[in-house]
């Protein structure tokens, strides 16, 4: 499935809500947090920040057996891919930790915590160091 479709169907969302139907099927969700940020040492064009991902999970779900539980295994995945990961425009991903998140009784989770930092990749260049192109 796409991030697009996992989006447009409530699973991944960048407002801070969750919306909670009745008789809706129990999904997991993550919750996308930019915060934090701070002028970059070595391009002033752009700003490094910290990433927050909320992973929750309804807490009649967590259990996978085998002594794995549903918000500790998606944090894994999502670790996987984004620790050391050069994003354009945003920076490499630095894993910084992993906190309990507890909303009430029936949904909780873990909070990823990852620094984007800017690296010279990003780097836009100077009006100068542009080349023209004869038509």
């Amino acid at each position: 499935m796409s991030l697009a479709k996992l989006r447009e169907q409530g699973y991944i969302q960048f407002e801070p809500k969750i919306k909670m139907h009745e008789h809706e099927e129990v999904k997991s969700y993550l919750l996308f947090s930019f915060d934090n940020f701070i002028p970059n040492t070595t391009n002033p064009k752009f700003r490094d920040c910290k990433v927050y991902i909320d992973v929750l999970c309804h807490t009649d779900y967590w259990d996978l057996g085998k002594f794995r539980v549903r918000p500790l295994k998606i944090c894994g995945y999502i670790d996987g891919i984004l620790n050391n990961a050069k994003l354009s425009g945003i920076g490499t991903f630095q894993f910084t930790g992993c906190n309990e998140l507890v909303l009430d009784e029936t949904l909780s989770g873990y909070t990823l915590s990852f620094e984007a930092v800017h690296g010279t990749d990003d780097l836009l260049p100077s009006s100068h160091d542009w080349v023209k192109i004869d038509t």
